[in-house]
């Protein structure tokens, strides 16, 4: 016998609700082994300032290393608030990654349970996410400060007015922060929201069958 039409044929929820499922397993997955790599790295700070970065695009390692020593002192006086951001968005990522799992594959367990973790979850990974990006906001600032400091000593971009160099970094740099910002919590917001809402209830319901 075939599967109902819109339904996949293994797993009985609609094709959306699976495809929101894996999108759901990736950008948790991604999002949350940045956040403890980050988070790690805050507590080894001093580790990290005694490395030298060899590799620039601007090819003078110089410009690099200021710039690498400007993220560093700006993260300093915030390594506990942003360990904690990170860590909590870290486990918030862990929580969608299960849920998520088990909405595709339940192995015996009511998936509306699951559901409503996945959506809460993912509502708090978004808040997380954003206010994680308001933290990265002002190390970019003081980083792109830096940054236009040391390339305005470089041959080809003397001629470049240093306003105008912070200016044009500033808004580079932060324009990337913003962005990818609102587009990581944007998608856990748009996430949180779908799987709250009335229509994949009923699916779920309708799968998990009458409670006792």
């Amino acid at each position: 016998m075939s599967a109902p039409a819109g339904r996949p044929s293994g797993s009985g929820l609609p094709r959306g609700v699976n495809i929101a499922a894996v999108l759901c397993l990736i950008l948790s997955g991604l999002t949350g082994m940045s956040s403890c790599t980050e988070a790690a790295n805050l507590s080894h700070l001093s580790e990290l300032r005694e490395q030298s970065p060899t590799v620039t695009v601007f090819g003078d390692p110089a410009v690099l290393k200021r710039v690498f020593e400007a993220q560093l002192s700006a993260l300093e006086p915030m390594r506990e608030p942003r360990a904690l951001i990170l860590g909590s968005l870290a486990v918030a990522c862990a929580l969608i990654f299960v849920a998520a799992g088990r909405m595709l594959r339940p192995a015996g367990l009511p998936r509306e349970g699951m559901r409503r973790l996945l959506g809460g979850a993912a509502i708090a990974a978004a808040i997380l996410r954003t206010l994680d990006g308001a933290q990265w906001m002002v190390v970019v600032k003081r980083a792109s400060t830096t940054m236009a400091d040391a390339m305005s000593t470089l041959p080809e971009f003397r001629d470049i007015p240093i306003d105008q160099l912070k200016t044009t970094l500033h808004f580079v740099l932060g324009a990337a922060t913003v962005a990818q910002t609102a587009f990581i919590a944007g998608a856990f917001v748009l996430l949180g929201q779908y799987f709250h809402s009335e229509r994949v209830r009923q699916a779920v319901t309708a799968q998990d069958g009458p409670t006792e």
